[in-house]
């Protein structure tokens, strides 16, 4: 029978007189109505009326007149297993605007608790009513009385560990271990209201590298501390092995994310006076000499205050120890180019300096261009070894006469064969490059003589390059600056300033000097940036990449990152290649200007954090 029927039987208009009149079709013809008055039976019943404003006025002294609701047995078991687990918590209709994806509960076993996170929500009938039907649904379109009674809204609870207290040498403290404990049915689901219960639950260290606070699909999570916040640390000391930083940091995100904001924000966290480390073979801790790669000339501005920050922002920064202020140790270094002149926005000390031709007696890729075949690639390293057996100054004019004269061509090409003709040609063309001659021994000191003054304990060095045109010469100073780190880290025989300095390597838009090799040329240098990477901790180099492309990055690099900050990211690839668990993967395209997400797993669980929304130095 349709709806349409069955509502034309029977009419109920309430009288308000304790009577109900009821219209009655009594034979199919549809002018046989009979209206008869029907009296009300009192309602009785032996419960009493439930309202879901009512607040329990009595404290069961257990924190249940917190609690969001219980674990509950009345849909499917509750288990647990190696594998995984199932248990079900029924959500009390007061408190079900608060839940949300992802928030951390824990359920009290009374002697320790249960630290878990939710991961699935819905919604179950209170009653068994078909609510998908055509009257249902124009009905509520028109006039939606549903009430959360008439629902049971149920959270799936993700067990990560037990909290249970541990006696030490210092005296009682917090300590977690894997779920291995089934919750009781009808035990209250609490929400986490203590710092030290998040961060040990979540194995959050209680300080170090200050990088944001803890959250939850983009609010804060709150505790009942001063102030309320969670702070997250990436681990700094040799409690658990070396610092993180020389395990690695990258920092990717999509164009307007706030990458730098962030990045200055971290890097300034390494620069306080009371943060040193060792170096391999020595006890002395030394402070480390942070290096930072520049391509928009913002870096420089560490070496100022932030004006905009207010009391409560520096009680806020001590009380979570977050280091602020100006590194007033701060110096520019300017590479001389002909035809350039930097007028940027850095105030602190600045010192110019020339790339001496003679780097390239061993490091020939810095004039080889990405292209090079493999044949092209050895005639220029047999080319650049006979030349440098020359005496007298080596200069690229000069190496440039040396391969472009007919005699060099008819010994290498034409007598010997040593280079195929062609090969030799295309080694002339692509090594002759105006803007090498603009940037190779210029009026200034060479880099390799200052090195002493740009690589010193506790100072910033910033190399700017956007006051350069040519993206050659940009690329070049930028190759230049990571080889001779690299080279005098990994060489026994390294200058001192490099090999016996901590150092921090801030590398801006790392996807294009670390992408996937695609010659010879490629393939040398991220050979030698991968070794470097895999001796990070042994020597003392920690590299911090900031990229909008992950994906671009070679593997070998990047499998030594340990450390990766997701900002929002719109790329299907750059997603994919950061390789995040499902449930986060999902949310990086929807992260906020400041949110992100933190893989680290020799530091904590995968966790979600907000940034700070000040600079703690200067940010234009």
């Amino acid at each position: 029978m349709r709806d349409e029927d069955i509502l034309s039987f029977v009419s109920r208009i309430s009288s308000g007189t304790g009577t109900t009149k009821v219209v009655i079709r009594t034979s199919e013809n549809e002018k046989d109505l009979v209206e008869k008055e029907i009296p009300l039976k009192e309602k009785q019943h032996p419960f009493e009326d439930y309202d879901p404003d009512d607040r329990v006025s009595e404290v069961s002294g257990n924190g249940s007149d917190n609690a969001l609701g219980i674990i509950t047995t009345g849909l499917e078991p509750l288990e647990i297993t190696d594998t995984g687990a199932r248990i079900t918590g029924y959500i009390t209709t007061k408190c079900r605007r608060d839940v949300r994806l992802g928030t951390y509960v824990i359920v009290p076993y009374g002697d320790e608790d249960l630290f878990a996170r939710i991961w699935k929500l819905q919604y179950v009938q209170e009653y068994a009513v078909d609510d998908a039907t055509e009257i249902h649904s124009r009905r509520m379109l028109h006039f939606n009385d549903t009430d959360e009674v008439d629902y049971k809204f149920l959270a799936c609870l993700d067990p990560i560990c037990i909290l249970y207290e541990q006696k030490t040498n210092g005296g009682v403290s917090l300590a977690r271990r894997m779920g291995d404990r089934i919750p009781r049915p009808n035990t209250p689901i609490l929400p986490v209201t203590e710092k030290a219960k998040i961060q040990t639950g979540l194995n959050i260290p209680g300080e170090g590298i200050f990088m944001g606070h803890l959250s939850v699909g983009g609010e804060l999570v709150k505790t009942q501390a001063v102030p309320p916040t969670v702070p997250y640390y990436l681990r700094n000391d040799y409690s658990m092995g070396d610092p993180l930083i020389f395990r690695h940091i990258l920092v990717c995100g999509s164009t307007g994310t706030g990458k730098t904001f962030l990045t200055k924000n971290i890097l300034r966290q390494f620069m306080s006076e009371s943060n040193r480390y060792r170096l391999r073979g020595s006890e002395e801790k030394k402070n480390p000499c942070l290096v930072i790669m520049d391509p928009q000339d913002e870096y420089s501005q560490l070496f100022e205050d932030n004006p905009e920050l207010t009391r409560e922002d520096d009680f806020n920064f001590r009380a979570e120890k977050v280091n602020f202020g100006a590194c007033k140790n701060t110096r520019t270094f300017v590479a001389k180019v002909e035809g350039e002149a930097y007028t940027g926005r850095s105030r602190a000390e600045q010192i110019e300096f020339t790339i001496p031709f003679e780097m390239v007696r061993s490091n020939s890729w810095l004039i080889a261009p990405v292209g090079m075949t493999e044949l092209q690639y050895l005639g220029v390293d047999l080319l650049l070894e006979d030349y440098f057996k020359r005496s007298g100054k080596h200069t690229y004019s000069g190496f440039m006469d040396f391969i472009e004269d007919d005699q060099t061509r008819d010994k290498y090409a034409v007598d010997s064969g040593k280079i195929h003709e062609s090969s030799y040609d295309g080694i002339v063309r692509r090594v002759k490059n105006r803007a090498l001659a603009r940037v190779f021994d210029q009026p200034a000191r060479p880099i390799t003589e200052i090195l002493g003054q740009i690589f010193r304990p506790g100072q910033v060095s910033v190399f700017p390059t956007e006051y350069i045109t040519s993206p050659r010469i940009r690329d070049l100073i930028t190759l230049t600056l990571m080889s001779t780190i690299v080279d005098n880290k990994l060489s026994t025989a390294g200058e001192t300033a490099v090999k016996e300095t901590p150092i921090i390597l801030g590398l801006d838009e790392a996807h294009r000097y670390l992408a996937s090799a695609s010659g010879e040329h490629s393939r040398r240098l991220i050979s030698k940036f991968a070794d470097a990477a895999r001796q990070g901790r042994k020597e003392g180099l920690g590299l911090f990449l900031i990229t909008q492309d992950p994906q671009d990055i070679d593997e070998t690099v990047f499998k030594q990152i340990n450390t990766r900050i997701i900002l929002n990211l719109s790329n299907d690839a750059a997603i994919g290649a950061m390789k995040v668990r499902k449930e986060f993967e999902k949310r990086i395209p929807y992260l906020k200007k400041g949110q992100m997400i933190v893989q680290s797993p020799d530091n904590s669980d995968m966790v979600e954090i907000i940034g700070l929304s000040r600079c703690v130095v200067r940010h234009i």
